[in-house]
């Protein structure tokens, strides 16, 4: 198994209006990584359970490129939005971020490959539903735990279950 199963499947559920439509509110009023949530929900669909300290360990080893890659192109991408005059840049930008967002997958594969069994707690079978496991998988999340968002976090799982 290697990362592009992963890429491809959040390609596909990010192609879907109403997931994009909630994915970018929820970066936009918390500040969430959407590559995050979509790495959440596809180990649920792998079966694996996604725990605190595991999201801990891979925020380590993603942090920095987010804070210093992916985060300066989202924002200077933003600025440009209205400037006519940049349109042909800020393509030029939307495709360096999402090769930027494509090392990101690499770099949270690395750090979390389900295929390897690393400290991840691999659900037994049928122990909990794809959906059940994608819910705790995102309450895993800084933006989600202790309650926050959660009508908010339900819908995302109904939406990235869709198909699955």
């Amino acid at each position: 198994m290697t990362v592009d199963i992963f890429w491809d499947w959040s390609l596909t559920k990010y192609r879907c209006q109403a997931t994009q439509k909630c994915l970018l509110a929820l970066q936009e009023e918390t500040d969430l990584v959407i590559l995050e949530v979509l790495f959440a929900c596809w180990l649920a669909t792998q079966r694996v359970r996604w725990q605190s300290e595991d999201v801990t360990a891979m925020r380590q080893a993603t942090g920095l490129w987010i804070e210093e890659v992916i985060l300066p192109l989202r924002i200077t991408r933003g600025r440009w939005k209205s400037d006519t005059e940049k349109q042909a840049q800020r393509q030029q930008l939307l495709q360096l971020e999402v090769d930027a967002e494509r090392y990101l997958a690499e770099l949270m594969w690395a750090n979390c490959d389900p295929a390897r069994g690393l400290e991840l707690d691999v659900v037994q079978r049928n122990e909990l539903a794809t959906i059940e496991l994608m819910d705790v998988n995102l309450s895993a999340l800084p933006v989600f735990n202790k309650g926050k968002f959660v009508s908010e976090r339900q819908q995302l799982v109904a939406l990235l279950s869709e198909s699955t």
